[in-house]
């Protein structure tokens, strides 16, 4: 017992020298799995890689490669500008328009999509009078659904995770009620904050003022920065002569063609009872559209998030070891002794949540997930429900201003908002380590113990 407990220490000591002394948390945890596996666990080497998730990892290299592709020819560009040239006055549909072209980029594989909408957010805000809180939470919230379809990145580690603890999610009935929660957070973060404006900008046509804000430190995290004042700058050139549309190139109309085919496939194959690596499918689009326009494809490589592929395999690496040494069965004991399974699990997704606000929530889900699965033996809890609480619950509080989204957020706010935004992304933020467990657990958990 006493070993187990030393290897889950190791693996919270990961996590601290990952944040005091800024190195990779994925390259800590995968040489740590090999030093733990080799000494305490007295595996051979061949088993310790063994745990390394290849498929997850092609999944999430294919998804990332194609859409760094879309957005290196410019097609995720003339999306965005085709929904904002058609929102026309109705201003009260900008959250709502950030909301969903988040939702889509994030649905087609990429984890940054919050980064790559919110600075178009926080610009129309500033220009239409809009509150920046409502504009930036449309694009966090659209983000988080469209991360939990099932061809991104959550929809993927939850559905794969959960596949090796032996429970199926099933990745639609998962998507539609993150979808279906998120919305509600939205209509209600545009109740509570409707009457801020940041100003009176009249009846004009929606637009985007000239000169945009300059994040913090010179920009955002790597594979989103450059994405975001392009797209932004691509925009303004747009409003500025709304009545002329933006004609696509023929490498942008043969992407739209691989990301809807990407889409047929994932919803119609599962269907005839065929299983598919999206990935694979994401990963062979990307090289046929390389193939066919490599001067419009070549700096999709560079765009790839291979950090968030090191840590997802680092993490899920050392978590197979775990379980292979009897740490996931000594945390499951200890989950028993606790009286109620539903207290431990609103415990469980309480924790989540807060370490989640401070933390990456990519590399809490490969821990969290498999650590739970012992209280569905104890408890008689849905096992695919369970998962779904404990994901949503270490999610929806990205939006705190120590996460990435909620910096970005408060970053390209304009400087008189900046401290309003702040203070109330971090209650909003921190009300959600609250209310996400309870509402999760009342939608997913109770039902399977009554």
């Amino acid at each position: 017992m006493t070993v187990q407990f030393v290897a889950i220490g190791i693996l919270v000591l990961v996590f601290v020298l990952g944040a005091v002394r800024g190195v990779h948390i994925g390259a800590l945890a995968l040489t740590a799995a090999v030093g733990v596996g080799l000494t305490l666990g007295r595996q051979p080497l061949e088993e310790v890689l063994g745990g390394f998730p290849v498929s997850l990892m092609v999944l999430l290299l294919g998804m990332t490669y194609l859409i760094a592709i879309a957005r290196a020819n410019g097609t995720l560009d003339w999306l965005v500008d085709g929904a904002v040239r058609r929102t026309g006055r109705k201003k009260f549909l900008l959250p709502w328009l950030m909301f969903v072209i988040a939702l889509v980029i994030a649905g087609l594989g990429n984890p940054l999509a919050a980064l790559i909408v919110i600075p178009i957010a926080m610009l129309l805000a500033e220009k239409n009078g809009r509150d920046p809180v409502v504009m930036g939470l449309g694009a966090v919230n659209g983000s988080i659904a469209g991360a939990f379809a099932p061809t991104s990145l959550y929809g993927v580690l939850t559905v794969s995770i959960g596949e090796l603890g032996g429970v199926v999610v099933n990745p639609y009935t998962q998507f539609a009620f993150v979808l279906a929660l998120v919305v509600a957070l939205q209509v209600a973060a545009q109740i509570l904050f409707r009457r801020h404006r940041t100003g009176d900008a009249g009846d004009s046509t929606v637009g985007i003022p000239a000169v945009p804000p300059e994040p913090i430190g010179g920009g955002v995290p790597s594979g989103s920065s450059g994405a975001s004042v392009s797209t932004a700058e691509r925009v303004e050139r747009t409003m500025s002569s709304p009545a002329t549309a933006t004609r696509t190139t023929l490498a942008q109309r043969f992407t739209l063609l691989c990301l809807a085919s990407l889409v047929v496939i994932v919803i119609a194959v599962p269907a005839f009872g065929i299983t598919i690596n999206i990935g694979a499918v994401a990963l062979a689009l990307g090289v046929v559209l390389s193939l066919a326009f490599p001067r419009d494809s070549a700096a999709a490589i560079a765009d790839i998030d291979w950090s968030t592929i090191l840590l997802v395999g680092g993490i899920v690496t050392y978590v197979a070891l775990l379980q292979r040494m009897g740490a996931v069965d000594a945390l499951g004991d200890l989950a028993a002794a606790i009286p109620s399974p539903l207290v431990a699990v609103l415990m469980l997704c309480f924790v989540g949540a807060l370490v989640s606000a401070f933390a990456s929530t990519t590399a809490l889900l490969p821990i969290i997930i498999p650590l739970s699965l012992p209280l569905i033996a104890e408890g008689g809890i849905s096992a695919a429900g369970l998962i779904i609480a404990l994901s949503v619950s270490a999610t929806i509080v990205d939006s705190t201003p120590f996460s990435t989204s909620g910096a970005v957020m408060v970053a390209c706010t304009p400087e008189a908002d900046r401290p309003r935004v702040t203070r109330v992304l971090l209650r909003w933020g921190l009300s959600m380590t609250v209310i996400g467990p309870l509402v999760t657990c009342a939608a997913l958990v109770i039902p399977s113990l009554l």
